[in-house]
């Protein structure tokens, strides 16, 4: 199993999100979906609930839309296991 898919399965959806919008480039909500798909939607019910999720977090301004994906907002905030160095990335 390799890194993204252990994170996606151990750690909070609103912590999932925050690190694939790390960069400037963000995530699709196709690429987001997908993941979760395999992940068996872990952590969130459907497509819908993740879409939810999504929603949430942009009116926190935690993520904002841009085009058919999310990037991150002006309230965006490193991961917590990201700080805590919980994972490496080979």
């Amino acid at each position: 199993m390799n890194t993204i898919m252990t994170i996606i399965l151990n750690e909070k959806p609103e912590e999932v999100i925050l690190l694939f919008t790390k960069n400037e480039l963000g995530i699709s909500l196709p690429q987001l979906d997908r993941f979760y798909n395999r992940a068996g939607w872990a952590h969130v019910t459907d497509n819908m609930g993740l879409l939810n999720l999504v929603k949430s977090m942009s009116n926190a301004g935690v993520i904002k839309y841009r085009g058919t994906g999310i990037v991150r907002g002006p309230n965006w905030r490193e991961p917590a296991f990201m700080f805590e160095g919980k994972y490496t990335f080979d």
